[in-house]
């Protein structure tokens, strides 16, 4: 290498070092300041999304009474789910009933508000109470949401 070097003229020994040096200052500015720079707004957008997923999880909260299940009339409660569902705009993917009479359901990407509304017509008409929720933002659309419910009758 220092042949190599040795061979250049000043003028590309400049050049050279001129170059290497906008390099470095180039990997410096992208990997060390621009990522110190930008934590505050990548914080204050971390902190909306959190604030969002809170409020979801709050409102599923509030529309259940967190009480355990029982053992009534299971299979009407599945069918419920099922019926109803369609009318809500709430699309289920997978809907089970458990050995201890809870019913599960997943639901496929949705609007919230079709979701908490839909949760709400079934605990109205149906005493369907939500025993446990995991209400998650879909990925690629942060306004949708998707779901795994456990319902039980009251």
């Amino acid at each position: 290498m220092t042949e190599f070097w040795r061979n250049l003229s000043e003028r590309e020994r400049l050049l050279i070092s001129v170059g290497g040096a906008l390099a470095a200052l180039f990997l410096v500015l992208q990997f060390v300041v621009s990522p110190v720079a930008n934590w505050r707004a990548d914080s204050r957008q971390a902190l909306a999304s959190a604030k969002g997923l809170y409020e979801i999880v709050a409102e599923a909260a509030a529309r259940s009474d967190g009480a355990g299940p029982s053992q009534s009339d299971v299979p009407a409660l599945r069918n419920a789910l099922t019926q109803t569902a369609g009318a809500a705009d709430v699309t289920l993917v997978f809907v089970n009933i458990r050995p201890d009479g809870v019913v599960d359901a997943t639901v496929a990407t949705t609007q919230p508000q079709a979701l908490f509304d839909w949760m709400a017509q079934l605990r109205k008409d149906y005493g369907a109470r939500v025993v446990s929720a995991d209400i998650a933002r879909e990925a690629g659309e942060p306004s949708l949401v998707r779901g795994q419910l456990s319902f039980a009758q009251r």
